[in-house]
């Protein structure tokens, strides 16, 4: 059987960053709230993977430095979204913990969808 690995393409990164997304709405309609925030996460990683991937920067391929890497290389490169990174993490953990808190899960949901356009706008559209 032939694997491709494709993890180092950022088309495929970007991929992973809509899905994880799309599931987390998915999720949130369910009323799991506590998968909004594993969702959201995965989501926004999978988006840092896919801008960092441009640069042949592979994340993932460390999985135990890989999200302080990730945290680190979004503030160099686009520190308007480290506040929206906190704000997203410490939602994970509150809704990881309980996860009854829907206004929590929609506030996560809406601070993804903002990462992800700006990424979306400066790292997918731009390398059109």
């Amino acid at each position: 059987m032939l694997i491709i690995n494709m993890m180092g393409d950022p088309l495929y990164h970007w991929k992973l960053a809509i899905e994880n997304r799309d599931g987390a709405r998915s999720e949130f309609r369910a009323k799991r709230y506590s998968n909004v925030g594993i969702l959201s996460i995965r989501s926004l990683e999978q988006a840092i993977e896919a801008c960092a991937a441009r640069k042949d920067l592979h994340f993932h391929e460390d999985s135990r430095r890989a999200h302080k890497m990730r945290r680190n290389w979004l503030r160099s490169n686009f520190p308007e979204l480290s506040e929206a990174w906190e704000t997203l993490w410490s939602i994970y953990a509150e809704l990881g913990y309980g996860g009854e808190d829907e206004e929590r899960a929609e506030l996560a949901l809406r601070t993804l969808e903002e990462i992800l356009e700006v990424l979306r706008r400066e790292c997918i559209e731009s390398s059109s």
